[in-house]
């Protein structure tokens, strides 16, 4: 497989670069659900529970989950 450009512009292998975009994609969404939980705590509540955990919790732990299962499998 040939090599590709990654995000800072240097060439790396597919692996590589699927193992930081999905490095990348598990922090934006941890950061998110992270700020979600901290305002609801903090401001005061202006999402339902039932959707915060739909929405912000739930894929959180998704993506956790499948980011740690393919950086295993990627190495």
């Amino acid at each position: 497989m040939p090599p590709f450009l990654d995000f800072e512009g240097f060439l790396v292998s597919s692996k590589e670069l699927e193992r930081k975009a999905w490095f990348l994609s598990t922090l934006i969404v941890i950061i998110l659900a992270a700020v979600v939980f901290l305002v609801q705590r903090l401001a005061g509540p202006f999402l339902d529970l039932v959707f915060e955990i739909c929405i912000f919790y739930i894929p959180a732990f998704t993506i956790v989950s499948l980011f740690l299962y393919f950086r295993k499998k990627l190495k």
